[in-house]
Protein backbone atom coordinates (compact mmCIF):
# COMPACT_ATOMS: atom_id res chain seq x y z
CA UNK A 1 0.00 0.00 0.00
CA UNK A 2 1.70 3.43 -0.98
CA UNK A 3 2.71 5.67 1.32
CA UNK A 4 0.07 8.33 2.55
CA UNK A 5 0.52 12.03 0.79
CA UNK A 6 1.08 14.68 4.00
CA UNK A 7 -2.39 15.73 2.80
CA UNK A 8 -4.30 12.77 3.35
CA UNK A 9 -2.29 12.10 6.74
CA UNK A 10 -3.44 15.32 8.08
CA UNK A 11 -6.95 14.73 7.46
CA UNK A 12 -6.87 11.35 8.73
CA UNK A 13 -5.33 13.17 12.04
CA UNK A 14 -6.20 16.62 11.87
CA UNK A 15 -4.79 17.39 15.89
CA UNK A 16 -1.59 16.48 14.21
CA UNK A 17 -1.54 20.05 12.17
CA UNK A 18 -0.11 21.69 16.05
CA UNK A 19 2.44 19.63 15.35
CA UNK A 20 5.54 21.68 14.10
CA UNK A 21 7.52 18.82 12.25
CA UNK A 22 4.01 18.29 10.21
CA UNK A 23 3.37 21.78 9.26
CA UNK A 24 6.85 21.92 8.06
CA UNK A 25 6.77 19.10 6.11
CA UNK A 26 3.45 20.16 4.36
CA UNK A 27 5.57 23.75 3.23
CA UNK A 28 7.92 21.83 2.03
CA UNK A 29 5.41 19.46 -0.49
CA UNK A 30 3.50 22.75 -1.31
CA UNK A 31 6.97 23.87 -2.24
CA UNK A 32 7.71 20.88 -4.53
CA UNK A 33 5.04 21.69 -6.29
CA UNK A 34 4.66 22.90 -9.66
CA UNK A 35 3.04 26.76 -10.16
CA UNK A 36 -0.09 25.13 -11.62
CA UNK A 37 -0.50 22.47 -9.20
CA UNK A 38 0.33 24.69 -6.35
CA UNK A 39 -2.30 27.12 -7.73
CA UNK A 40 -5.01 24.92 -7.42
CA UNK A 41 -3.99 23.79 -3.74
CA UNK A 42 -2.43 27.28 -2.21
CA UNK A 43 -6.24 28.36 -1.07
CA UNK A 44 -7.34 25.29 0.83
CA UNK A 45 -4.05 24.95 2.65
CA UNK A 46 -3.93 28.28 3.68
CA UNK A 47 -6.88 27.59 5.10
CA UNK A 48 -5.97 24.61 6.76
CA UNK A 49 -2.62 26.18 8.19
CA UNK A 50 -4.35 28.94 9.41
CA UNK A 51 -2.23 31.45 7.32
CA UNK A 52 -3.01 34.44 5.42
CA UNK A 53 -2.67 33.51 1.37
CA UNK A 54 0.21 36.23 1.09
CA UNK A 55 1.42 34.73 3.98
CA UNK A 56 1.98 31.13 2.37
CA UNK A 57 2.91 32.29 -1.22
CA UNK A 58 6.15 34.09 0.12
CA UNK A 59 6.98 31.26 2.59
CA UNK A 60 6.57 29.10 -0.83
CA UNK A 61 8.77 31.65 -2.65
CA UNK A 62 11.14 31.28 -0.07
CA UNK A 63 11.50 27.51 0.17
CA UNK A 64 11.61 27.32 -3.82
CA UNK A 65 14.81 29.97 -3.98
CA UNK A 66 16.54 28.24 -0.83
CA UNK A 67 16.07 24.76 -2.10
CA UNK A 68 16.83 25.85 -6.32
CA UNK A 69 20.51 24.55 -6.02
CA UNK A 70 19.05 21.00 -5.59
CA UNK A 71 17.15 21.43 -8.64
CA UNK A 72 18.00 20.46 -12.59
CA UNK A 73 18.57 23.73 -13.83
CA UNK A 74 17.88 26.01 -10.41
CA UNK A 75 21.56 27.33 -10.44
CA UNK A 76 24.13 26.86 -7.81
CA UNK A 77 24.31 28.86 -4.37
CA UNK A 78 27.50 31.39 -4.39
CA UNK A 79 31.37 30.38 -3.54
CA UNK A 80 33.41 32.71 -2.69
CA UNK A 81 36.77 31.70 -1.35
CA UNK A 82 38.48 33.88 1.09
CA UNK A 83 42.61 33.10 0.71
CA UNK A 84 43.57 32.44 4.08
CA UNK A 85 46.21 34.23 5.21
CA UNK A 86 50.09 33.25 4.87
CA UNK A 87 51.38 32.06 8.46
CA UNK A 88 54.48 34.31 8.07
CA UNK A 89 55.03 37.74 7.83
CA UNK A 90 55.04 39.06 4.48
CA UNK A 91 57.62 41.61 2.22
CA UNK A 92 55.91 43.85 0.14
CA UNK A 93 58.41 44.40 -2.29
CA UNK A 94 58.84 40.61 -2.74
CA UNK A 95 55.16 40.18 -3.01
CA UNK A 96 54.64 42.84 -5.55
CA UNK A 97 57.41 41.45 -7.64
CA UNK A 98 55.90 37.89 -7.32
CA UNK A 99 52.44 39.87 -8.75
CA UNK A 100 54.31 41.57 -11.44
CA UNK A 101 55.95 38.50 -12.83
CA UNK A 102 52.56 36.19 -12.42
CA UNK A 103 51.28 38.73 -15.26
CA UNK A 104 54.36 38.79 -17.10
CA UNK A 105 54.73 35.22 -16.84
CA UNK A 106 51.39 34.47 -19.09
CA UNK A 107 50.44 37.93 -20.57
CA UNK A 108 52.37 40.43 -23.15
CA UNK A 109 51.87 43.56 -20.90
CA UNK A 110 51.83 47.20 -22.25
CA UNK A 111 54.67 48.75 -20.17
CA UNK A 112 53.21 49.84 -16.41
CA UNK A 113 50.40 47.60 -16.42
CA UNK A 114 51.39 44.54 -14.65
CA UNK A 115 52.71 46.64 -11.93
CA UNK A 116 49.38 48.93 -11.70
CA UNK A 117 47.37 45.57 -11.79
CA UNK A 118 49.88 44.02 -9.34
CA UNK A 119 48.94 47.32 -6.46
CA UNK A 120 45.26 46.63 -7.71
CA UNK A 121 45.44 43.00 -6.79
CA UNK A 122 46.43 43.84 -2.95
CA UNK A 123 43.93 46.81 -3.16
CA UNK A 124 41.53 44.07 -3.11
CA UNK A 125 42.23 42.51 -0.20
CA UNK A 126 42.68 45.83 1.99
CA UNK A 127 40.00 48.11 -0.24
CA UNK A 128 38.23 48.89 2.93
CA UNK A 129 41.09 51.19 4.16
CA UNK A 130 40.30 53.83 1.64
CA UNK A 131 37.15 55.88 0.50
CA UNK A 132 37.68 54.28 -2.77
CA UNK A 133 37.85 51.31 -4.52
CA UNK A 134 38.89 52.53 -8.32
CA UNK A 135 37.84 50.24 -11.74
CA UNK A 136 40.29 48.45 -13.39
CA UNK A 137 39.33 48.63 -16.72
CA UNK A 138 40.98 45.99 -19.57
CA UNK A 139 40.44 47.37 -22.93
CA UNK A 140 41.37 46.75 -26.30
CA UNK A 141 40.27 47.34 -29.75
CA UNK A 142 40.08 43.95 -30.53
CA UNK A 143 39.95 40.15 -29.53
CA UNK A 144 42.47 37.87 -28.88
CA UNK A 145 44.91 40.70 -26.63
CA UNK A 146 44.89 38.74 -23.10
CA UNK A 147 41.97 40.22 -21.21
CA UNK A 148 40.31 37.65 -20.18
CA UNK A 149 43.63 35.95 -19.54
CA UNK A 150 43.93 38.73 -16.95
CA UNK A 151 40.32 38.31 -15.55
CA UNK A 152 40.99 34.19 -14.74
CA UNK A 153 44.30 35.26 -13.13
CA UNK A 154 42.59 37.62 -11.16
CA UNK A 155 40.10 35.04 -10.29
CA UNK A 156 42.82 33.30 -8.15
CA UNK A 157 44.78 36.35 -6.48
CA UNK A 158 41.62 38.18 -4.90
CA UNK A 159 39.44 37.90 -2.59
CA UNK A 160 35.73 36.46 -3.17
CA UNK A 161 35.96 36.62 -6.83
CA UNK A 162 32.99 36.15 -8.88
CA UNK A 163 33.54 36.68 -12.62
CA UNK A 164 30.97 36.32 -14.63
CA UNK A 165 30.28 37.26 -18.54
CA UNK A 166 27.00 38.76 -17.65
CA UNK A 167 24.81 40.14 -14.56
CA UNK A 168 21.73 42.02 -14.26
CA UNK A 169 21.26 45.42 -12.01
CA UNK A 170 19.51 43.96 -9.60
CA UNK A 171 22.06 40.88 -8.85
CA UNK A 172 25.05 43.78 -8.36
CA UNK A 173 23.61 44.97 -5.56
CA UNK A 174 21.98 42.42 -4.00
CA UNK A 175 25.15 40.10 -4.50
CA UNK A 176 27.07 43.04 -2.96
CA UNK A 177 25.29 43.78 -0.03
CA UNK A 178 25.49 40.07 0.69
CA UNK A 179 29.04 38.94 0.27
CA UNK A 180 31.11 41.88 -0.76
CA UNK A 181 32.74 40.29 -3.76
CA UNK A 182 35.69 41.02 -5.89
CA UNK A 183 33.40 41.77 -9.75
CA UNK A 184 35.08 40.28 -12.71
CA UNK A 185 33.28 41.09 -15.39
CA UNK A 186 34.67 39.58 -18.50
CA UNK A 187 32.89 40.61 -22.34
CA UNK A 188 31.67 43.60 -20.94
CA UNK A 189 31.19 45.39 -23.87
CA UNK A 190 28.19 43.12 -24.72
CA UNK A 191 26.02 43.71 -22.30
CA UNK A 192 27.25 47.26 -20.73
CA UNK A 193 27.57 49.38 -22.58
CA UNK A 194 23.97 50.62 -23.28
CA UNK A 195 22.78 49.80 -19.89
CA UNK A 196 22.58 52.98 -17.87
CA UNK A 197 21.12 51.53 -15.07
CA UNK A 198 23.78 49.02 -14.67
CA UNK A 199 26.90 51.97 -15.52
CA UNK A 200 25.23 54.00 -12.90
CA UNK A 201 25.34 51.19 -10.25
CA UNK A 202 28.97 50.27 -10.79
CA UNK A 203 29.78 54.27 -10.92
CA UNK A 204 28.32 54.24 -7.38
CA UNK A 205 30.03 51.40 -6.53
CA UNK A 206 33.51 53.40 -6.49
CA UNK A 207 32.89 55.00 -3.41
CA UNK A 208 32.59 53.31 0.28
CA UNK A 209 29.09 55.57 0.37
CA UNK A 210 27.70 54.15 -3.20
CA UNK A 211 24.17 52.79 -2.60
CA UNK A 212 20.57 52.14 -4.49
CA UNK A 213 17.35 52.30 -3.09
CA UNK A 214 14.59 49.60 -4.09
CA UNK A 215 11.46 48.95 -2.97
CA UNK A 216 10.99 45.08 -1.30
CA UNK A 217 8.67 42.92 -0.22
CA UNK A 218 4.85 42.91 -1.25
CA UNK A 219 4.20 46.07 1.50
CA UNK A 220 6.95 47.76 -1.29
CA UNK A 221 9.32 48.45 2.01
CA UNK A 222 12.26 50.74 0.48
CA UNK A 223 15.46 49.46 1.57
CA UNK A 224 19.05 50.56 1.03
CA UNK A 225 21.59 48.40 -0.59
CA UNK A 226 25.19 48.98 -0.68
CA UNK A 227 26.82 48.52 -4.32
CA UNK A 228 30.80 48.95 -2.66
CA UNK A 229 32.97 46.54 -4.01
CA UNK A 230 36.27 45.72 -6.41
CA UNK A 231 35.50 45.77 -10.03
CA UNK A 232 37.51 44.60 -12.82
CA UNK A 233 35.73 44.89 -16.38
CA UNK A 234 37.27 43.68 -19.39
CA UNK A 235 36.06 44.65 -22.84
CA UNK A 236 36.88 45.81 -26.82
CA UNK A 237 36.31 49.16 -27.58
CA UNK A 238 35.17 51.93 -24.64
CA UNK A 239 33.90 51.90 -21.86
CA UNK A 240 31.38 54.33 -20.41
CA UNK A 241 32.91 57.47 -20.18
CA UNK A 242 31.13 57.78 -16.78
CA UNK A 243 32.97 54.34 -15.84
CA UNK A 244 36.36 54.97 -17.08
CA UNK A 245 36.45 58.16 -15.07
CA UNK A 246 36.45 56.22 -12.25
CA UNK A 247 38.60 53.59 -13.66
CA UNK A 248 42.33 52.42 -13.80
CA UNK A 249 42.89 52.06 -17.73
CA UNK A 250 44.73 49.13 -19.48
CA UNK A 251 45.08 48.99 -22.99
CA UNK A 252 45.79 45.59 -23.93
CA UNK A 253 47.46 44.77 -27.42
CA UNK A 254 47.54 41.85 -29.48
CA UNK A 255 50.88 39.78 -28.32
CA UNK A 256 53.86 39.92 -31.20
CA UNK A 257 55.40 36.44 -32.68
CA UNK A 258 58.54 37.19 -30.69
CA UNK A 259 57.06 37.99 -27.39
CA UNK A 260 57.02 34.62 -25.68
CA UNK A 261 54.63 34.01 -22.39
CA UNK A 262 53.80 30.83 -21.00
CA UNK A 263 50.92 29.13 -21.85
CA UNK A 264 47.83 29.27 -18.90
CA UNK A 265 45.90 27.04 -17.68
CA UNK A 266 42.84 27.59 -16.20
CA UNK A 267 42.10 24.18 -14.50
CA UNK A 268 45.35 24.59 -12.83
CA UNK A 269 46.67 27.10 -10.47
CA UNK A 270 50.02 27.63 -11.21
CA UNK A 271 50.92 28.31 -7.79
CA UNK A 272 48.98 31.24 -7.87
CA UNK A 273 46.83 29.88 -4.11
CA UNK A 274 50.15 30.41 -2.35
CA UNK A 275 50.36 34.19 -4.01
CA UNK A 276 47.03 35.14 -2.91
CA UNK A 277 47.50 33.73 1.18
CA UNK A 278 50.47 35.96 1.06
CA UNK A 279 48.56 38.83 -0.17
CA UNK A 280 45.96 38.29 2.94
CA UNK A 281 48.80 38.18 5.26
CA UNK A 282 49.97 41.25 4.11
CA UNK A 283 46.89 43.20 3.78
CA UNK A 284 46.18 42.09 7.65
CA UNK A 285 49.62 42.94 8.51
CA UNK A 286 48.99 46.45 7.06
CA UNK A 287 44.88 47.54 6.70
CA UNK A 288 45.34 49.93 9.89
CA UNK A 289 48.18 51.49 8.61
CA UNK A 290 46.93 51.98 5.39
CA UNK A 291 43.85 53.11 6.70
CA UNK A 292 45.89 56.41 8.20
CA UNK A 293 47.70 56.84 5.09
CA UNK A 294 47.84 59.84 2.84
CA UNK A 295 49.84 59.85 0.20
CA UNK A 296 50.64 62.39 -2.27
CA UNK A 297 49.53 62.57 -5.72
CA UNK A 298 51.40 63.26 -8.99
CA UNK A 299 50.31 67.07 -9.62
CA UNK A 300 49.90 66.32 -13.59
CA UNK A 301 46.87 63.82 -12.30
CA UNK A 302 43.30 65.78 -12.52
CA UNK A 303 41.33 65.04 -9.13
CA UNK A 304 39.43 62.03 -10.23
CA UNK A 305 42.56 60.54 -11.81
CA UNK A 306 43.77 61.53 -8.16
CA UNK A 307 41.41 59.69 -6.16
CA UNK A 308 41.89 56.52 -8.17
CA UNK A 309 45.51 55.89 -7.62
CA UNK A 310 45.65 56.97 -4.19
CA UNK A 311 44.60 53.51 -2.74
CA UNK A 312 47.38 52.29 -4.77
CA UNK A 313 50.05 54.89 -3.92
CA UNK A 314 49.16 54.38 -0.15
CA UNK A 315 49.96 50.62 -0.84
CA UNK A 316 53.81 51.25 -3.16
CA UNK A 317 54.59 53.81 -0.46
CA UNK A 318 53.68 51.50 2.71
CA UNK A 319 56.09 48.88 0.34
CA UNK A 320 58.38 50.96 -0.03
CA UNK A 321 61.94 50.47 -2.02
CA UNK A 322 61.17 51.88 -5.49
CA UNK A 323 57.88 51.40 -5.25
CA UNK A 324 56.44 54.66 -4.08
CA UNK A 325 58.81 56.34 -7.12
CA UNK A 326 58.05 54.27 -9.57
CA UNK A 327 53.83 53.90 -9.07
CA UNK A 328 53.86 57.41 -9.53
CA UNK A 329 55.28 57.52 -12.49
CA UNK A 330 53.13 54.66 -13.77
CA UNK A 331 49.92 56.64 -12.36
CA UNK A 332 50.79 58.93 -15.12
CA UNK A 333 51.63 57.15 -17.74
CA UNK A 334 48.68 55.30 -17.85
CA UNK A 335 46.32 58.02 -17.04
CA UNK A 336 47.99 60.34 -19.52
CA UNK A 337 45.14 61.38 -22.15
CA UNK A 338 42.65 58.82 -20.38
CA UNK A 339 40.19 61.12 -18.22
CA UNK A 340 42.11 64.57 -19.05
CA UNK A 341 41.21 63.53 -22.54
CA UNK A 342 37.73 64.10 -22.90
CA UNK A 343 35.76 62.71 -25.55
CA UNK A 344 32.56 64.33 -25.17
CA UNK A 345 31.31 66.47 -27.82
CA UNK A 346 31.16 69.34 -26.16
CA UNK A 347 34.64 69.71 -24.40
CA UNK A 348 35.99 68.73 -27.55
CA UNK A 349 34.21 70.99 -29.89
CA UNK A 350 35.86 73.67 -26.97
CA UNK A 351 39.28 71.97 -27.54
CA UNK A 352 38.98 72.96 -31.46
CA UNK A 353 37.53 76.36 -30.78
CA UNK A 354 40.52 77.51 -28.36
CA UNK A 355 42.83 75.65 -31.36
CA UNK A 356 40.98 77.80 -33.76
CA UNK A 357 41.16 81.31 -32.39
CA UNK A 358 44.67 80.60 -30.94
CA UNK A 359 46.01 79.79 -34.20
CA UNK A 360 44.25 82.84 -35.67
CA UNK A 361 45.64 85.11 -32.79
CA UNK A 362 41.88 86.44 -32.82
CA UNK A 363 39.64 87.66 -30.40
CA UNK A 364 36.35 87.78 -31.84
CA UNK A 365 35.36 84.97 -34.91
CA UNK A 366 31.73 85.22 -36.81
CA UNK A 367 29.77 81.90 -36.36
CA UNK A 368 30.01 80.94 -39.96
CA UNK A 369 33.96 81.36 -39.74
CA UNK A 370 33.60 78.99 -36.81
CA UNK A 371 31.75 76.57 -38.41
CA UNK A 372 33.57 76.77 -41.88
CA UNK A 373 37.18 75.92 -39.94
CA UNK A 374 35.56 72.92 -37.81
CA UNK A 375 34.57 71.35 -40.60
CA UNK A 376 37.70 71.56 -42.74
CA UNK A 377 39.20 69.65 -39.89
CA UNK A 378 38.99 65.72 -41.70
CA UNK A 379 40.25 64.05 -38.51
CA UNK A 380 37.35 65.50 -36.46
CA UNK A 381 33.36 64.93 -36.42
CA UNK A 382 32.40 67.57 -37.48
CA UNK A 383 32.45 67.37 -41.31
CA UNK A 384 30.55 64.76 -41.13
CA UNK A 385 28.18 65.74 -38.07
CA UNK A 386 24.89 64.62 -38.83
CA UNK A 387 24.22 61.59 -41.35
CA UNK A 388 26.99 62.46 -43.21
CA UNK A 389 26.15 66.08 -43.02
CA UNK A 390 28.97 68.81 -41.66
CA UNK A 391 27.69 70.28 -38.31
CA UNK A 392 25.66 73.81 -38.94
CA UNK A 393 25.90 76.84 -36.60
CA UNK A 394 23.04 75.38 -35.29
CA UNK A 395 24.73 72.72 -34.10
CA UNK A 396 27.41 74.55 -32.06
CA UNK A 397 25.36 76.55 -30.55
CA UNK A 398 23.04 73.84 -28.91
CA UNK A 399 26.67 72.00 -27.87
CA UNK A 400 28.03 75.48 -26.37
CA UNK A 401 24.53 76.37 -24.56
CA UNK A 402 25.48 73.62 -21.63
CA UNK A 403 28.69 75.79 -20.89
CA UNK A 404 25.86 79.00 -20.87
CA UNK A 405 28.06 79.94 -24.07
CA UNK A 406 25.85 81.34 -26.60
CA UNK A 407 26.14 83.50 -29.77
CA UNK A 408 25.68 86.78 -29.75
CA UNK A 409 26.30 89.91 -32.16
CA UNK A 410 29.73 91.10 -32.71
CA UNK A 411 31.09 93.77 -34.49
CA UNK A 412 33.86 92.43 -37.43
CA UNK A 413 35.03 95.24 -38.25
CA UNK A 414 34.24 99.04 -38.66
CA UNK A 415 30.93 98.24 -41.20
CA UNK A 416 29.81 94.51 -40.72
CA UNK A 417 28.43 92.91 -37.73
CA UNK A 418 27.91 89.19 -37.34
CA UNK A 419 26.41 86.04 -34.90
CA UNK A 420 30.16 85.01 -33.02
CA UNK A 421 31.80 84.57 -30.25
CA UNK A 422 34.01 86.83 -28.10
CA UNK A 423 37.36 85.13 -26.72
CA UNK A 424 36.71 87.14 -23.25
CA UNK A 425 33.55 85.41 -22.67
CA UNK A 426 35.38 81.94 -23.65
CA UNK A 427 38.12 81.93 -21.49
CA UNK A 428 36.67 81.14 -18.06
CA UNK A 429 34.80 77.97 -19.96
CA UNK A 430 38.27 77.67 -21.98
CA UNK A 431 40.23 77.45 -18.36
CA UNK A 432 37.68 74.88 -16.98
CA UNK A 433 37.54 72.72 -19.52
CA UNK A 434 40.43 72.51 -21.75
CA UNK A 435 42.97 73.50 -19.31
CA UNK A 436 43.81 69.92 -18.75
CA UNK A 437 43.95 68.95 -22.21
CA UNK A 438 46.72 71.32 -23.18
CA UNK A 439 49.01 70.56 -20.18
CA UNK A 440 51.68 67.96 -21.29
CA UNK A 441 52.78 66.14 -18.07
CA UNK A 442 56.03 66.72 -16.96
CA UNK A 443 58.94 64.60 -16.95
CA UNK A 444 59.45 62.76 -13.76
CA UNK A 445 63.09 61.36 -12.92
CA UNK A 446 62.33 58.18 -11.40
CA UNK A 447 62.58 54.90 -12.94
CA UNK A 448 59.46 52.39 -13.91
CA UNK A 449 60.12 49.21 -12.16
CA UNK A 450 60.28 46.50 -14.52
CA UNK A 451 59.35 48.73 -17.04
CA UNK A 452 62.87 50.26 -18.85
CA UNK A 453 61.04 52.23 -21.15
CA UNK A 454 58.82 53.87 -19.79
CA UNK A 455 57.48 57.67 -20.88
CA UNK A 456 54.96 59.96 -19.25
CA UNK A 457 55.29 62.48 -22.22
CA UNK A 458 51.70 62.86 -23.76
CA UNK A 459 51.30 65.32 -26.52
CA UNK A 460 49.15 67.99 -25.89
CA UNK A 461 45.56 67.92 -27.63
CA UNK A 462 44.54 71.61 -27.69
CA UNK A 463 47.41 72.67 -30.26
CA UNK A 464 46.97 69.45 -32.23
CA UNK A 465 44.26 69.13 -34.39
CA UNK A 466 44.62 65.10 -34.57
CA UNK A 467 42.97 64.16 -31.18
CA UNK A 468 40.07 61.84 -30.67
CA UNK A 469 36.60 61.99 -31.66
CA UNK A 470 33.83 62.39 -29.59
CA UNK A 471 32.41 59.69 -28.20
CA UNK A 472 29.74 58.46 -30.43
CA UNK A 473 27.12 57.21 -28.49
CA UNK A 474 27.40 60.76 -26.33
CA UNK A 475 24.30 62.26 -25.31
CA UNK A 476 24.52 65.75 -27.33
CA UNK A 477 25.15 63.80 -30.19
CA UNK A 478 21.32 62.48 -30.28
CA UNK A 479 19.45 66.08 -31.42
CA UNK A 480 19.10 66.18 -35.35
CA UNK A 481 19.94 69.45 -36.90
CA UNK A 482 17.16 71.33 -38.58
CA UNK A 483 17.69 73.44 -41.79
CA UNK A 484 19.55 76.78 -41.32
CA UNK A 485 17.69 79.89 -40.10
CA UNK A 486 17.39 82.47 -37.62
CA UNK A 487 16.31 81.12 -33.59
CA UNK A 488 15.46 78.19 -32.98
CA UNK A 489 12.63 76.64 -30.94
CA UNK A 490 14.64 78.14 -27.45
CA UNK A 491 14.46 81.22 -28.63
CA UNK A 492 18.19 81.22 -29.63
CA UNK A 493 19.90 83.67 -32.12
CA UNK A 494 22.90 81.99 -34.53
Amino acid sequence: MPDKTIKEAVEDAPEALDDNVVVEAILDELAALSPVEYDRRREEEAERLNARLTTLDQEIKKRRRSSGSNRAGGGRSLSLPVPEPWPDPVDGEALLGELVGTFQRFVAMPAGAAEAIALWVIHTHTFEASPITPRLVIKSPVRRCGKTRIIEILSRLVPKPLMTSNVSTAVVFRVIEMARPTLLIDEADTFIKDNKELCGVLNSGHHQTGTVIRSVTDDHEPRIFSTWAPLAIALIGRMAETLEDRAIIIHMRRRRSDERVEQWRIDRSAGLDKVARKAARWAVDNQSALREADPNTPGTLHDRAADNWRPLLAIADRVGGEWPASARTIAQQLSAGEPGEDSSAGTQLLADICTIMDDRAVERIASADLVAALVSMEDRPWPEWRRGKPISTRGVARLLVDFEIRPQTIRLDAHNTAKGYLLDDLKDTFTRYVHDLSVTPSQPNETVASSENLSVTSPPVVTDRKGPKPAETNDCDVVTDKKEGKGDEWGMEI
